[in-house]
């Protein structure tokens, strides 16, 4: 699938910010075992990992400006 793809292994286990949020779109997966958490991601297509790091990231964003140490505050 790529190397692309492979830098978003860590999602699979937690967080960027310690604590997910409930609409968190890797939530179900990180309940799952840790080898059962990369043997799902693996078997995603190139499109349903896109999808899954473009919602990761659109959150990232959101909680980024929410964040108590974002430069605009």
């Amino acid at each position: 699938m790529g190397d692309y793809y492979s830098n978003y292994y860590g999602l699979l286990f937690n967080c960027p910010f310690g604590s997910e949020i409930k609409t968190c779109a890797l939530t179900k997966l990180r309940q799952k075992g840790a080898k059962e958490r990369y043997i799902h991601y693996e078997a995603l297509t190139l499109h349903e990992r896109k999808v899954l790091i473009k919602q990761h990231h659109d959150c990232l964003m959101v909680r980024e400006k929410k964040s108590l140490f974002h430069e605009s505050q």
